[in-house]
């Protein structure tokens, strides 16, 4: 067997309501109204406006009712509403149970009062199955909004505990930074710089001067390694 959801109680409860208590009274007043002109009750002027006043409320109260769950406090006002319409509408389609009937010279008067208030009292008896199911169906109700809000509580717990955990992610302390051992380097051992020269040593220099100096071949006279020929005897120097 199908579930049957709020939503399509709702929606049947309107339809089923709207028949019987707009569609089809509407469509026997017009019959009564049109084969019996003489029938006067003391709503029968304006029964119409009556029966899609009381009726419509009906519906409504009715059709809001079925969309709540049992148990809740607007199934049980609305339950109790669709049943005060109720007792509105049966007073009014019925005359308040007076009713007259002209027949040329005879008028005939029917009084169903007492009959009218039984229907009432068995209208009002419904009232008392809306209280046991509320009354029944409360306790269930109680545990689903608390299992609920023990779940709201849960979630927004663990929101708070996912904020805290970004937060310290997104901020790490030096603690928890890697225990390896280094070590603290000089500033002047940062970057690139040029090396100090170092003195010449002495022989570098005897050196050097021995290779810039050579004796001529022909009078053994020292000269420099630029010139050409000898300023002592006049010799060519290769």
């Amino acid at each position: 067997m199908k579930h049957r959801t709020p939503a399509s109680d709702a929606i049947w409860t309107a339809f089923s309501e709207g028949i019987r208590f707009v569609v089809v009274p509407l469509v026997l007043v017009h019959l009564v109204k049109t084969n019996f002109p003489a029938l006067e009750t003391p709503f029968m002027a304006n029964v119409e406006t009556y029966i899609i006043f009381f009726g419509g409320m009906i519906v409504a109260a009715s059709t809001i009712e079925a969309a709540n769950k049992p148990g809740t406090f607007k199934r049980l006002l609305f339950g109790l509403s669709a049943l005060a319409f109720v007792g509105m509408w049966l007073y009014v389609v019925f005359g308040g149970g007076v009713s007259r009937f002209t027949y040329a010279p005879y008028q005939v008067e029917f009084d169903i009062t007492k009959i009218v208030y039984i229907m009432l009292v068995g209208v009002s008896l419904k009232g008392v199955r809306v209280l046991d199911l509320y009354s029944q169906n409360r306790h269930a109700v109680k545990e689903e909004e608390a299992e609920e809000r023990r779940d709201l509580a849960r979630a927004r717990t663990e929101a708070r505990e996912k904020a805290k955990a970004k937060r310290k992610r997104a901020a790490p302390a030096m603690s928890g930074m890697a225990k390896v051992a280094f070590e603290v380097t000089p500033d002047d051992d940062v970057g690139y710089s040029q090396p100090s020269a170092e003195p010449e040593s002495p022989r570098s220099t005897a050196a050097a001067s021995s290779a810039r100096a050579r004796e001529c071949p022909v009078c053994g006279e020292r000269v420099r390694s630029t010139d050409t020929m000898c300023k002592n005897c006049g010799a060519w120097l290769t």
